[in-house]
């Protein structure tokens, strides 16, 4: 997944979220819809849990175009604590 791709699915997951209650990701309103989402279908939960699976993996240009080893670390945190939010697949409630 390239470095526009992934960022595009970061922003996306942590969207959808971003809208579970008590799941801590918190959207900047100023980086966020200008208007409330809308409920968000449950299966959108998968999809986000998959493309940032896809972004974590070892070959993604958004983790690895990083100079800094220390920014790569941070973004990988922050992509598995979305990633956690968003809960295991198979277990949507």
């Amino acid at each position: 997944m390239d470095g526009g791709d992934g960022t595009e699915a970061v922003a996306a997951a942590a969207l959808v979220a971003g809208t579970i209650p008590g799941s801590g990701i918190v959207i900047d309103p100023d980086d966020g819809p200008g208007e409330p989402l809308p409920q968000l279908p449950l299966a959108l939960r998968t999809s986000a849990v998959l493309a940032l699976q896809r972004v974590l993996h070892d070959e993604s240009e958004m983790l690895t175009g990083w100079v800094d080893s220390a920014d790569a670390a941070l973004r990988r945190h922050e992509v598995q604590r979305i990633t956690e939010a968003l809960g295991p697949l198979g277990h949507e409630q």
